[in-house]
């Protein structure tokens, strides 16, 4: 009975700690394109003609900003795309 108790204890703690960061967790191949994807999403974002889209590319570039959080806490650089110089 104990050894039940403690591994449901476990196996809940372990699955709130993943919903927390929503499973990311931060290498240097997830890390790599998080700049780029944040780019994207904000473009598209200024062109959504629609409320619904916007509010979802929204969600969606606020995650891509958690990643990019996580990645840089971790020590794993997220590349910034580079401005073209005028």
């Amino acid at each position: 009975m104990k050894q039940q108790t403690l591994i449901a204890v476990s196996a809940l703690l372990f699955s709130s700690s993943v919903l927390a960061n929503g499973g990311f967790e931060p290498n240097k191949k997830a890390c790599v394109n998080v700049g780029k994807e944040i780019t994207r999403v904000s473009t598209e974002m200024d062109t959504a003609k629609s409320g619904i889209q916007k509010s979802w590319l929204k969600r969606q570039l606020g995650a891509l900003e958690t990643k990019r959080n996580s990645c840089s806490t971790k020590g794993f650089e997220a590349n910034q795309p580079k401005l073209a110089k005028v």
